[in-house]
């Protein structure tokens, strides 16, 4: 008798049954899933479930999460009514510290001129005998200000209400909640790119970094343009690819070395038309958002370049721990714009991007586009002078679809959500007996060379040294590979010559079948198919 269920086609059930189950593959999930009952039987028919789906249940998940994220900062929204009957944002004892609830959108409500209905980069304030303007890209910025006008239409109802919740308190939790949809967004996107490995999506929806930066700034919004640029280009869709790029460097500049990414395999397999389509609308779709507020207000367009420029290093990079502890205290004079670090960190950058464009293009294995786009986005935040701790809420789902390994993404992810309450406790200064810098350096160190263990990882993993989780479960194929796949058992000419694909030179089951990204029928064989505080 058939164990396919009623309408439901023969495809989706055979990738229903070579779906890899963490009960079985994952000693991080065996305990848990031994106290719900243990994992799959023999003659269980997994994805014939109508109600309790894993797309629901990780959903559900990251909603979870995302709730403890808002309570995580909600000791920051709180207020106290003063005598003109105001109610005022109490911040008093340093409670953005103490307590690790700060977010960047909550003084920003104010300083940048939301409060009062200012549009951004037309509104200006002088600060230490400079003008300022915001300093976001302009997407996020214009998100700011329809959450400050949503906030004043909704403001006088909650004020009758809830009488004792600041003004601030109602933008941030309607931003908030904007921010926790496009969360949700991102989560759908990764478990569409999976494959037969839907469950890694877990690391993403119960991250700790959920918990502690979902709200500390806005970047939720350029990681689910990332992620659905990632899927779109996985379903051979590069002119949406790119549109959704540009639009992610529309609200934060990194979405950009995706193309680094795309343009290492257009190299190696000399097809450079879907990579020529993305960069054109991505190109496109930058200019139509900036090109209206670039002509219209200019000084305050290049607000988001000038501070990047003229900022010094953040606390918590490479920078900072080698001045913490060392003479050394910088190559630029104090006071001045930081010329040689500028030029450093982007050398560092440069170089750490052509070692990985050399890897990528020249390695047997053609590497994953998850493994590059991640690969290079380490690697910024590793030479780069700012290193809010909040980006690497951008590393996440990256590393978890190019480095499965539940036991070493969530202890790295346990470490960076440790940054956190460390470097605000740190921040408090002696007078509130804040942490000394050495435990800062220390958990800083921790996090950074558990990062790097994760990079060098990704490359072994590229070179063919340690095997791949994802290629495994997918026959072999990169899901996300689009318009530059390769099918096991075929050869191509590339950049460097004839070229066998993993599934015959590492002795891949050719029997696997290859799982397309959800919502595809097919994966494609061809060239079509499937910064400032923020």
């Amino acid at each position: 008798m058939s164990t396919r269920p009623k309408n439901r086609r023969p495809a989706d059930v055979d990738r229903d049954l070579d779906r890899v189950q963490p009960g079985r593959t994952e000693p991080l999930a065996r305990g848990f899933i031994e106290f719900l009952g243990g994992p799959f039987g023999r003659f269980s028919a997994p994805g014939t479930a109508w109600l309790v789906t894993p797309l629901r249940v990780i959903v559900a998940l990251s909603l979870v999460f995302l709730a403890l994220g808002w309570l995580a900062k909600a000791n920051c929204i709180q207020g106290t009514v003063g005598g003109d009957g105001i109610v005022n944002l109490d911040w008093s004892g340093s409670r953005q510290l103490i307590s690790a609830c700060y977010s960047d959108m909550i003084p920003l409500y104010g300083a940048e001129g939301l409060k009062d209905g200012h549009f951004p980069y037309a509104y200006s304030w002088v600060e230490n005998d400079t003008t300022r303007y915001m300093e976001y890209p302009v997407l996020t910025g214009l998100f700011q200000w329809l959450m400050a006008r949503i906030t004043m239409l909704i403001w006088p109802l909650v004020h009758a209400v809830a009488g004792s919740m600041p003004e601030v308190g109602v933008y941030f939790s309607v931003s908030a909640l904007v921010l926790a949809l496009f969360w949700v967004l991102a989560v759908r996107c990764v478990y569409a790119m999976t494959g037969n490995r839907v469950w890694d999506t877990v690391l993403m929806a119960a991250s700790p970094l959920v918990v502690v930066h979902a709200f500390t700034n806005y970047d939720t919004l350029p990681i689910a343009a990332a992620l659905a640029a990632m899927l779109a280009a996985a379903r051979g869709r590069p002119g949406i690819a790119g549109l959704l790029i540009g639009l992610g460097v529309a609200l934060k500049l990194w979405p950009l070395f995706m193309f680094g990414a795309y343009l290492v395999l257009a190299v190696r397999t000399r097809r450079f038309k879907p990579f020529v389509v993305m960069v054109a609308s991505g190109a496109a779709a930058w200019l139509v958002v900036n090109l209206p507020i670039m002509l219209a207000f200019p000084e305050g367009w290049r607000e988001f370049f000038r501070l990047n420029t003229e900022r010094g290093w953040e606390w918590s990079t490479i920078y900072a721990i080698a001045a913490r502890n060392t003479p050394w205290n910088g190559w630029d004079e104090p006071g001045t714009e930081p010329v040689i670090l500028n030029a450093v960190s982007l050398a560092f950058f440069l170089v750490g991007c052509l070692a990985i464009a050399v890897l990528g293009v020249l390695t047997r294995r053609q590497p994953r586009v998850a493994e590059l786009v991640f690969l290079i986005v380490a690697v910024f935040l590793l030479t780069n002078k700012v290193w809010s701790p909040q980006y690497s809420l951008w590393l996440v789902p990256l590393a978890v679809l190019a480095l499965p390994r539940w036991r070493l993404l969530m202890a790295w992810g346990l470490a960076e959500a440790m940054v956190w309450p460390v470097l605000m406790w740190h921040m408090a200064g002696d007078d509130a007996k804040g942490a000394p810098p050495e435990l800062l350096d220390t958990v800083l160190v921790i996090r950074g060379a558990l990062l790097i263990t994760i990079i060098v990882l990704v490359v072994l993993q590229m070179l063919g040294r340690r095997s791949d989780p994802v290629l495994e479960a997918n026959g072999g194929m990169d899901p996300l590979a689009g318009g530059f796949l390769v099918r096991p058992g075929s050869t191509y000419r590339g950049f460097i010559g004839e070229i066998r694909p993993v599934g015959e030179e590492d002795g891949t089951d050719e029997k696997q079948r290859p799982v397309a990204p959800s919502g595809a029928d097919t994966v494609s064989s061809g060239t079509g198919g499937a910064s400032g505080r923020g």
